[in-house]
């Protein structure tokens, strides 16, 4: 399946660089390594995600970070719809229809 990653991620990626080049650099490298594994994962296994309640949203941790990856599974794609920092206020969580992709 193939993966994209909307645009809505934007800012989200951006935190997570910011974050763990930043706040954070001692924990960059593990963070990366966690965040491309749940990557594999949803691409291995595009359901592992819990399903919010949204239609077609999915969640799934990033273990051992703050961070989370919201997805959907649109027919022979799955979009990257958040990478959201779960210590964030969630009213503040979003998600908007868009078809724009990040090249």
């Amino acid at each position: 399946m193939k993966l994209i990653y909307l645009a809505s991620t934007r800012p989200d990626l951006a935190w997570f660089r910011t974050y763990y080049g930043r706040v954070f650099p001692e924990g960059a490298a593990a963070a990366r390594r966690h965040y491309a594994k749940a990557i594999d994962n949803i691409v291995d296994s595009p359901y592992i995600g819990r399903s919010i309640g949204l239609e077609g949203l999915r969640k799934l941790s990033v273990p051992r970070t703050p961070f989370a990856i919201f997805y959907q599974v649109v027919e022979d794609r799955i979009e990257i719809v958040r990478v959201w920092d779960q210590r964030a206020d969630p009213d503040l969580l979003e998600f908007h229809e868009e078809a724009a992709v990040l090249a």
